[in-house]
């Protein structure tokens, strides 16, 4: 009886546990409620983000959604009252909305998943965990002479940020002892997950790695480094307490509810415009330029292949835009503006083609907002890449951060079209 009576106490501590998690897997966004936005929204909105009240999440339009954190409610609500702002309430309680809809959708979807011997290949329906990144990294490189993985540093978390570098094909007429790196056409550089909650432009670049990797054409005589996971501290943090993180998980503050730096503004090229000082904010650019530890990795491994790139593209959501320098001003014009617009139109017709998504060519400040200390603006401005650009995926704001996982591959199947399509006018 005594062991009965521990093996049900062991039951239900387990399961008690097991409901505990569920119900608190979401805790971190009770409250918080989504508003939409309209009248004079632009700079409002943008100020009361830079204040922490606001989380921006539909910046590209007039009228757009913001979250607003339990703790802001009744001082944003009075800001914007004041500023003549209305706003609608879209969603009472953020955490109530996630956990209905992970109840809707349960048993609904298919579940991918990998092991550390058994990780072939990207998922198609299923957004994987940083671990089976790692795994299918590992594979990959493993399986191909033309790729190598290397860590570049480590988090605040002690997470590898991890590069896949693909060194250009070897035509078979070669001196099978030659260097395919010097009749290399040059570099490409790809991004994605600077940004915790964007999950789709990890899940893009994984397969972006693959075609990159089976292409047999013109594409396949450049050098590739692909950052398929800027952020896994923030990425995990996303996955397991607050599908809506944006920054990285370092502590730059006593307060728990402050904690993290907005990677995308921390970059020293024009650093601080259209960002924040204020910790809470979703926009904070640090405590000075490359304070973090995920951007200091990126700086140098760039720097490093400097004058071999060709393009740096970044890989963001939401929007569907191709968005192009310069971040930090309205009135400034890149170099090679004309250029930027032009190639990145083939990006776009070519996407369309793919699957009828429509993207469109944008100036970052002038289409979306000013914003500074980003990778795109301090590879153009610093590093001297012509071609730089911030990729928006999917969608236009019906899903946006909480996009379906069923959206992956025709998201990269149209990116790889349009990519292609890029490389080929720039080579």
């Amino acid at each position: 009886m005594a062991v009965l009576a521990l093996s049900l106490a062991l039951l239900t501590s387990v399961a008690s546990a097991a409901k505990a998690q569920t119900s608190t897997h979401h805790e971190a966004l009770r409250g918080h409620q989504i508003w939409h936005l309209s009248g004079e929204v632009g700079t409002v909105a943008l100020e009361l983000t830079q204040k922490g009240l606001l989380d921006m999440l539909d910046p590209s339009r007039a009228s757009g959604k913001v979250r607003v954190p339990f703790q802001s409610l009744e001082e944003a609500r009075r800001i914007l009252q004041e500023r003549g702002v209305a706003h609608q309430i879209l969603t009472e309680d953020l955490a109530t909305f996630l956990e209905d809809q992970e109840r809707r959708t349960k048993g609904s979807t298919k579940s991918e998943s990998c092991d550390p011997n058994a990780c072939p290949k990207p998922f198609s329906d299923s957004y994987m965990t940083f671990e089976q990144m790692e795994w299918f990294l590992k594979r990959l490189c493993e399986s191909s002479p033309r790729a190598s993985l290397a860590s570049l540093g480590k988090t605040s978390e002690n997470r590898d940020i991890w590069m896949v570098r693909l060194r250009p094909k070897m035509d078979p007429e070669e001196d099978p002892e030659g260097d395919p790196e010097e009749d290399a056409a040059g570099a490409v550089w790809i991004e994605a997950g600077i940004h915790a909650r964007e999950w789709i432009s990890s899940a893009v670049t994984l397969h972006l790695l693959e075609k990159l990797l089976q292409d047999t054409g013109d594409i396949g005589s450049l050098d590739a480094y692909v950052v398929p996971m800027v952020n896994p501290d923030g990425y995990e943090y996303s996955r397991m307490h607050n599908r809506f993180w944006r920054k990285n998980r370092r502590k730059t503050s006593t307060r728990a509810d402050c904690v993290g730096v907005d990677l995308n503004r921390n970059w020293d090229f024009h650093y601080g415009a259209g960002a924040s000082d204020n910790e809470c904010s979703e926009v904070f650019m640090g405590t000075e330029p490359f304070s973090e530890p995920e951007t200091k990795a990126l700086r140098d491994a760039m720097t490093r292949v400097k004058d071999q790139l060709k393009l740096v593209l970044c890989l963001h959501s939401y929007g569907q835009r191709l968005l192009y320098p310069w971040g930090y001003s309205k009135s400034d014009v890149a170099p090679y503006t004309d250029d930027l617009v032009r190639e990145g139109n083939a990006f776009v017709e070519a996407a369309q083609r793919s699957d009828n998504t429509s993207y469109a060519v944008t100036n970052v400040a002038a289409g979306l907002y000013v914003a500074s200390g980003t990778t795109e603006d301090w590879s153009k401005g610093v590093l001297g890449v012509k071609y730089t650009y911030t990729l928006e995926l999917r969608d236009k704001g019906e899903h946006g951060f909480l996009l379906g996982p069923s959206n992956i591959l025709p998201c990269s199947e149209e990116v790889w079209a349009g990519l292609q399509a890029l490389l080929k006018k720039i080579i």
